[in-house]
């Protein structure tokens, strides 16, 4: 059943195109259900005539689960991986990187990881080679396969969450990257990353738009950025300052996905930027590039201003 919002559409294309007027710019609609306004261009206005559906799509948005399936998806690949992490001060001096190229070799249920070669400069390691820096070795967990690990066959999901440390602030960073919009676990902050609720939606200008995005992959874009006067220190009323996520429209794969998370507070605080991309392999899609550019500073750790990134390639 159409609803208000198609209908709205077919009026505007028809109306449009009696008139002669140019579509190419963003026009805004309530969105009643979402609580919130959303800017559609032209391009996106048309698609709905062919059965495309804003609220629809805003739940994919929501409940995607394809861009973290890609990233479950190099368990079971061979892959080799470019990696560089740089550590600075909070002037911006470089004080250790590290980069290094590596393969994982995938037989079976079991993968192991090489390393075949290493450049370290600074203090990156402590003694015994262990990591000094706390964002460098929540990398190593999450990208990093050391000794054989096996998986079972009937394994269909992640363990449980764990209940503190690192695992735990592992498992709220992959809820803010692969289910962006839902309450994360983080104390004072936790339903401000709800940028979909009715009391965070006022905050924000949401729009969806027609890109090509690289190598010519025709795509949606959706995108949630913070309204300007909601952007100083002093309205901290948020803490996803943008979100831009890709979606190919053949088959609404998320393709790539960058944001700005942002956050100035009595406890914490913390202004870190990622950017990941994925292709697809043969039948799957696999992760391509993840950018990170970051600064927090937590209680009972030391401030760690940091950047790295990782290529992956020659998947089999």
């Amino acid at each position: 059943m159409l609803n208000k919002l198609y209908i709205l559409f077919l009026i505007f294309s028809c109306n449009a195109g009696l008139y002669g007027q140019d579509t190419s710019a963003l026009f805004e609609l309530d969105y009643d259900d979402f609580g919130g306004v959303v800017l559609i261009d032209s391009i996106v206005v048309s698609a709905s005539r062919t059965g495309f559906d804003v609220e629809d799509f805003i739940q994919m948005v929501r409940e995607d689960k394809s861009f973290y399936q890609a990233f479950r998806n190099i368990r079971t690949r061979s892959y080799s991986a470019e990696n560089e992490i740089s550590m600075f001060s909070k002037k911006r001096k470089e004080k250790a990187k590290y980069n290094s190229q590596t393969r994982q070799t995938s037989e079976g249920l079991c993968r192991t990881m090489a390393v075949l070669n290493e450049d370290v400069k600074g203090n990156f390691y402590k003694r015994k080679k262990r990591i000094r820096y706390y964002t460098a070795k929540m990398f190593d967990q999450l990208f990093f396969t050391h000794g054989k690990v096996c998986q079972s066959a009937q394994a269909t999901d992640d363990p449980p969450a764990p209940s503190k440390g690192m695992q735990k602030h592992i498992t709220e960073l992959k809820k803010l990257i692969f289910s962006p919009g839902e309450k994360a676990d983080v104390p004072i902050i936790g339903k401000k990353t709800e940028i979909f609720s009715e009391k965070m939606a006022k905050y924000y200008d949401y729009s969806i738009t027609s890109q090509v995005y690289k190598d010519g992959v025709d795509c949606y874009v959706f995108s949630a950025i913070v309204k300007p006067e909601y952007l100083t220190h002093k309205e901290d009323k948020t803490v996803i300052k943008s979100l831009n996520t890709y979606f190919e429209k053949s088959n609404f794969q998320v393709v790539a996905r960058d944001y700005q998370l942002k956050y100035y507070g009595a406890l914490f605080d913390f202004d870190i930027k990622m950017k990941i991309e994925l292709k697809k392999h043969g039948d799957l899609y696999v992760p391509e590039y993840l950018e990170y550019d970051g600064f927090w500073n937590v209680p009972m750790k030391k401030p760690e201003v940091s950047k790295f990134y990782s290529r992956f390639y020659n998947y089999e």
